[in-house]
């Protein structure tokens, strides 16, 4: 089977959609970035124990980190996840957008959380 001709260029086709998924990718990676960004902000401040490193805490019994703080960690992946899984369950025509949007968030936040949190609890220390 061959085509009784060459295909026809249209801008709409060939440039402006797939400039628009890389645009939406990029935003929606930006987007998981920020919202890290804004729960490390939200974050309340943990016992300054948890400022030394983990390895130098000699017998040191520290308080647990508040549940406020892995809730306001754990709100922004979930609800991504919630209404992506919904999305993808519902709506059959916007799947492939869910599935590329939540996993591209999930990239952007969950990168940047486990650093955060890693600090706040293991500590830092500078060599």
């Amino acid at each position: 089977m061959t085509a009784s001709g060459t295909p026809k260029f249209t801008w709409r086709g060939e440039v402006i959609g797939p400039v628009a998924a890389i645009a939406a990718v990029l935003g929606t990676l930006v987007l998981g970035f920020y919202a890290a960004m804004c729960a490390a902000g939200f974050a309340p401040d943990l016992h300054p124990g948890y400022a030394v490193p983990s390895h130098l805490r000699r017998g040191a019994d520290l308080p647990p980190p508040p549940t406020n703080y892995w809730v306001i960690w754990c709100a922004p992946p979930l609800t991504i996840a919630l209404l992506g899984g919904a999305a993808m369950m519902f709506a059959g025509r916007i799947r492939w957008i869910a599935f590329v949007g939540t996993l591209t968030f999930l990239v952007g936040y969950v990168p940047i959380a486990v650093f955060v949190v890693s600090l706040d609890i293991g500590g830092f220390a500078p060599t």
